[in-house]
Order: C-alpha cells, then structure tokens, then sequence
C-alpha cells in the first residue's frame, strides 16, 4: 500500500543475525515483520546488513523465508557477517540480489550502498563512479537523497577506513544528502557531523544499550523523523515529522523562525482517540486530525525565545494504551542556524567492532 502524500515512510529493522529458527533474534523478527505489516504498511522496507551470522545456505533460506512474509516493498544491504568466508558475495547475490542500487519515490533517490567490497571496509571505484552519478543525477532531478550502507562511520572502537573512503567523504561532504542510515554498531545512536545526519539503528541480534528492535524513518520535503520502536513497546506509535529535531538540523531551512505548526504521525491497531501535545513542559493541548493519520497544531514561533525547545507528543487508543515521542527543536527569528557536531545517546563502550 503506497501512501498518496508527498512523504515516504521505510522501516529499518536492526541487524539480524540470523542462525536458528526459534530463537530470540528470529522471534524479534518476525514480530518486526508482523508489525510492519500489520501497523506500519511502509512505502518499503530496508534491512541494513548482518542478515545471518555465517553466510550459510541454512541461514540465508531463514532469511528468505523472514522476507517472504513482507507484504509490502523491501530491499537488503550486505554486511560484514553476511560475507563470511565469501567476500564475492556469492551467497548474498544468489538469495537477495544485487548488493548495491537505488530507487526512486516521490522526490526521495534512496540509494543503497555496499560497504564490503573489501575487508573490513570499502568501496570499488566502479561502485563509487555509479554513486556519484545516481547523487548528481538526483539533485538534477531535483530529488532529495537518503543512503543506506551497512558500515556506520562513527561507531566506537572501530576505524570508518579504507578502499574508496576517502571518495565516499567527499561525495557526501560536497552534497546534499538528507540522511545516512546505517547498521554494524549493535547499539542505536543519531549523530550530525555539522553537514550530514546519520542514524544508526540497534541490532535485533545481540542489541545493545535498550531492548531491540526497528527503525521508523519519514522524509516530506525539507521534514526528517526517526523513531525507535522497540520488542517491549505495545499501543500506538507517534512521531512528530515538524518541525525538525535539533540533532537532526543541518542548516536555517530546519529551523523555526516565525508561525508554523505542530505536525504528529501516528500508526495504530486499534483507532487513535486523541493526540496531545505540550510546549516545553506546558499545559497538555489536544492536536487535531488533518487527514489518515495525521495531526497537526498551531506553532506560535514568533513568540518563542531564541533557542532551543522540547515538544512532547502523545497518542492513544481506544485502550488506553499511549505513544509517547520527545524532540527538541530551534527558534530563530531571524532564520538563521549553523549545525554543530553532536550525536545522541553517548556511547563509551561496546562488545562488537
């Protein structure tokens, strides 16, 4: 089921790292896979690499048979696990397909990378030419551009180097590219490096710092959201799409400089009886429907200090079950934003890399 507004909603489960049928990690699976048919029903899905843990014809058969069950688009990134003992990636190619590639959906390019084309990390030259070229391609078009890759570049203990990195930086530091989502670092962190927002989702084998889980991402023109549905979360989901996260503002068209409104996406097995909202640990405020699962109110900006503020959002149903999703978003009257580097939750430690 595709979506006939201007925004695009994906869903990226964590690393897998299939073995066995049965356990843990599998069963998370499948319920990520039931929630994305059933609550979500994303314009596509996108698991992010470290599908199985060996690269074995038994773990990839579990992963076909995982994939089977989507019933809406989706596509796979390779990772490191993935290309165990095959760094063709024989395996990969002959279950899932092709390793790179891209896809157009209304005003996005959704450009998927192969991080692995060497070991630990790389990228031919072949494969960065074709990625330069889809980017370029895109801005002409007047697209906007989200990459997929597998290898994160600010995971801890672990070095974001070698074959073809260098001209990787420079593609996505000479361009626009509204987002980098990634996998590989088996706990979940959103970092802007002061040019790019990058996302790393937690791992749905042997996750680390939370329970695991999926990643919600929603792009609509300038709008950028993302939102952590976890194994232990039950009732709605509510993501506010406007205004921007602080973390993930990179430039004065993501900030609030005047009269604007509060925007709030909501997905739901039973129907949302309310969405509320408050400003800054204000009073609690009702938004109102503006469409399918939509909710919006009224941004008084031009009469916000300067700085930064905290929205809070809550959704619930007729159960009685609540949604709850926190941002922090920047005033300026006068438009004007420098981003700085900063990256959500810290992270010192970790047991994979």
């Amino acid at each position: 089921m595709i979506t006939q507004d201007s925004s695009v909603t994906f869903v990226v489960p964590g690393d897998l790292h299939l073995t066995e049928a049965g356990l843990e990690n599998h069963r998370v699976a499948l319920w990520a896979v039931g929630e994305i048919n059933d609550l979500i029903r994303p314009d596509f899905t996108l698991f992010i690499g470290d599908n199985v843990q060996n690269a074995t014809e038994e773990q990839f058969h579990l992963f076909d048979e995982l994939r089977a069950r989507l019933e809406t688009p989706h596509f796979a990134l390779v990772g490191d696990h993935d290309v165990e003992n095959d760094p063709e990636a024989r395996g990969f190619r002959r279950h899932v397909g092709e390793t790179y590639g891209s896809s157009a959906v209304r005003g996005f390019r959704f450009i998927r990378l192969d991080t692995q084309q060497a070991r630990p990390l790389g990228m031919s030259q072949s494969q960065l030419a074709w990625f330069r070229g889809e980017v370029d391609a895109a801005i002409a078009a007047g697209e906007r551009v989200v990459v997929f890759q597998h290898n994160y570049p600010y995971q801890i203990w672990e070095d974001f180097d070698g074959p073809g990195v260098d001209d990787w930086r420079n593609i996505v530091q000479s361009r626009r590219i509204t987002a980098i989502v990634c996998g590989h670092t088996h706990y979940g962190q959103v970092a802007n490096d002061g040019r790019n927002v990058l996302v790393a989702t937690r791992s749905i084998g042997d996750p680390e710092g939370g329970p695991p889980g999926y990643t919600v991402g929603h792009v609509d023109g300038e709008d950028l959201a993302f939102l952590h549905r976890s194994a232990e979360d039950v009732g709605p989901l509510a993501l506010v799409t406007h205004p921007r996260d602080a973390l993930l503002a990179t430039g004065p068209r993501h900030v609030v400089a005047g009269l604007d409104e509060f925007r709030v996406r909501t997905w739901s097995a039973s129907p949302v009886t309310e969405v509320v909202g408050r400003l800054d640990e204000g009073p609690w405020f009702r938004l109102a429907p503006s469409g399918a699962s939509q909710w919006t109110a009224p941004l008084s900006g031009d009469r916000l200090a300067k700085g930064e503020h905290v929205f809070d959002a809550e959704a619930a149903d007729g159960d009685g079950r609540r949604g709850a999703h926190r941002i922090h978003f920047l005033v300026d009257p006068t438009g004007r934003y420098t981003a700085i580097p900063r990256v959500r939750p810290r992270v010192t430690h970790t047991a994979f890399c």
